[in-house]
This record gives structure tokens, sequence and C-alpha cells, in this order.
């Protein structure tokens, strides 16, 4: 009896285990299966970490496991240096985490011009991306790339449609610009860095596109440092788009003309508050045909051209804090207004060093603008009003 009573114990184990394994998955390469919670670790589909030979086939062939079942799921890559030549190409629904920022690491080499992570591969003709990339850092190896010769590349460009893209505790290094995505809505750059970029930061849209290609996006709480060249945010064609509680700090400054934060080419209805933008030529530039943009509650610390140039119309500047305290720049105003017309100046407070003489508000051809209750610190003229017309200046005071 207890022999035939064992032979059953056996088969039904066995049987079990059978079933276990169907329900997990089949097996991809040597004992890879699907995570019972959609999770798989990069290193069982032969990607190494810290080999000196380029990973971008292996790394594709790992983002591809969901993307090929039809399902979504997250790819873990361990802590190491993963090198890849061509760019890391996503899938919809395949989400990329490491373990930190400086622990997982895509470094680019090669001699390849493309960016480190680039467009990505969509499904069912739809725009919705639903990927999550966090906890890794991208490096583009830029600095040594210039010093031998090769070409200079950025970290991640999307310039095709997508949206429900999240990046979010990555860092993005040593790059031209850092994250190029000219048509992207409905997403998060939030908790990040963006170190050593010698353009942009963060881009957004292009003239080639129409405004709002880009919109919807919260670029939160992100600390960019140490720009060569470029705005640390560029919201070109931007709309409805938040931009809040971002450091934005140079140690030194830049010599061309680029701001902390930028709105070019018909950028309207963002909210840009609550940042912290330091040692820029322009604390916050607004140009011809952003409008409907509201900029509050930033603090801009030590521009050496402007710490806010309006040439649109139609924006509100409420609230903001202007710190000019390096007695070697020699700003044209603290705030300056040219060309531009029915914007509202308000509430707005300056501290500059003792013998700070530059003007603190300056209009040139602008009309119909509100200027009232700001607080000036200046030995020079407070407020300028040259050209233009039904300006309103009222309340106002200099320390």
């Amino acid at each position: 009896m207890f022999k035939g009573l064992k032979k059953k114990v056996r088969l039904s184990l066995l049987l079990l285990v059978s079933t276990a394994f169907i329900v997990q998955g089949a097996t991809v390469g040597t004992g890879v299966v699907q995570a019972a919670d959609n999770v798989i670790k990069a290193t069982d589909f032969g990607v190494k970490a810290n080999s000196k030979n380029a990973q971008t086939k292996e790394i594709q062939n790992a983002l591809k496991y969901f993307y090929d079942r039809g399902m979504e799921g997250t790819v873990y890559f361990p802590k190491g240096t993963y090198y890849v030549d061509e760019s890391i190409r996503l899938y919809a629904g395949v989400s990329l985490t490491g373990d930190g920022i400086g622990q997982t690491i895509f470094k680019k080499t090669g001699s390849s011009s493309q960016y480190v992570i680039g467009n990505p591969i969509l499904r069912n003709q739809t725009n919705r991306i639903n990927v999550n990339i966090s906890n890794l850092t991208i490096d583009a190896d830029r600095e040594n790339r210039e010093a031998r010769g090769a070409s200079q590349v950025g970290g991640i460009i999307i310039d095709i449609p997508v949206s429900h893209l999240t990046l979010d505790q990555i860092e993005i290094r040593d790059t031209t610009i850092g994250a190029l995505l000219r048509r992207t809505k409905d997403s998060q750059i939030t908790n990040s860095r963006f170190d050593r970029n010698n353009g942009h930061a963060i881009a957004t849209g292009h003239e080639s596109f129409p405004t709002g290609e880009f919109s919807n996006v919260q670029i939160i709480n992100n600390q960019i440092t140490n720009s060569g060249g470029g705005s640390g945010i560029n919201l070109s064609r931007a709309t409805n788009t938040t931009v809040s509680g971002n450091q934005i700090i140079n140690r030194t400054h830049q010599s061309d003309g680029y701001a902390g934060i930028r709105i070019p080419n018909d950028g309207a209805n963002n909210i840009i508050t609550n940042n912290v933008i330091e040692n820029y030529p322009r604390g916050i530039f607004v140009l011809t045909g952003a409008t409907g943009n509201h900029v509050y509650g930033n603090m801009i610390k030590n521009a050496s051209l402007q710490g806010l140039l309006v040439q649109a119309s139609g924006n509100t500047f409420t609230d903001n804090e202007f710190i000019q305290t390096n007695t070697s720049l020699k700003p044209d105003a603290v705030i300056r207004l040219d060309g531009s017309n029915q914007n509202k100046v308000i509430g707005n407070e300056m501290t500059t060093h003792s013998g700070f003489s530059i003007t603190g508000i300056r209009l040139t051809n602008s009309s119909s603008n509100e200027i009232k209750n700001n607080i000036t610190d200046t030995s020079g003229k407070s407020i300028s009003i040259e050209g233009g017309s039904g300006n309103v200046n009222t309340g106002n005071r200099n320390r």
C-alpha cells in the first residue's frame, strides 16, 4: 500500500512542477522564464555588465522579450556598466530599471553618432508608449570622445509622437543634448539629474512641428548642473507643461545667450514655478510668439545679461526673486521687456550688491504692460520705459 502511495505522490509532485513551469512561461535562452511580477533580469539574456564589448544587441533582445509576447513588463539591469555602440530602442510597454544612479550605467562606445537611447518601437498604431526608465545613469562620454576626435552624442532622442513616458530618478551626463523629446505628451521627467551637458539639458519641440506636439508634461524636481552651453530647459513649441522645483545651477557662466529656462517658438500656457536658476546668461527668456505662460515664485541668481528677458506678449510674471550679488556681472537690466506687449510684471523683488547701479526694470518699444508692486534694488534707474505706450507703472518701489 505504501509503495503505491509513494508512486502517486511522485506523480503528483511532477505534475505540480510541470504546471508551475507552464504558468511562469516558456524558456528564453538558458534558464530564463517570465517572472510572476513581469520583471526579468537583462543578464539572463546574455547582457554582460562591465564587458568592454558593446551590448546593444543583447540589450535589445532582453527588451523584446515582453514586446514579442504582447505583454508589458520591466527589464532589470543589475549594478554595472553596459556599453552601447548604437542607440537602444525602447519598446512600447517595456520599462527599464537599474540599481540606482551611478550604479547601473549605459555608456556610449564605438564610432556611431547615435544617441545612447533613440526612437522607440510602438505597437498597434498607437502613440502610447507606457515606458518608465528609472534608477540608472546614461553616460554619453562626450568629453573623452571629443578628446579622441570621435563624434559627440546626446543622451535620449525621441522625435516621433509618444505619450506616457516617465523618466524618474535617472542621471543623464556628459552629453551634447541631454534629453531631446520633440513630440511627447502626457509624460513626466522627475527627480533626475542632468550634468555636464554641452547643449540643452532638456529640450522639446522643433520649428518643423506644430505648437502643442509637446504637451502636458511634468518637469519636476530635477537637478541640472555644470552646463557648457544651451539652456537648462528649452520649451520650444511646448504647451500646458509644468516646470517646477528644478535646481538649474552652473558653477561658472556660459559664454552664450541661453537661459536657465527658455520658451521659444510659440510655447504657450506653461507654468514655470519654484525653480532656482543660477549663473546663466539669462535666468528666464520668453521669446517672440510665446503667450499665456505664467512664471511665478522662481529664484534667479547672478544672471550676466538679464535675470528675465521677455520678447513676447500676453504672459504673467509674478512674485519672482532676483538676486545679483556677483559684482563682476554687468547685466543691462534685471528685468527687461523688449518689443513685448500686454504682459503683467507684478510683485517681483530684487536683491543686489551695494554698488549695483544698473536699471532694475527696463522696457524698450513695449506697450500696454502692467508693471506693478515690484521692489527694485539699485542706485541707478528703478524703472526705465523707453518708447511704447499705454504701460502701467504703479506701486513699484526701490530699496
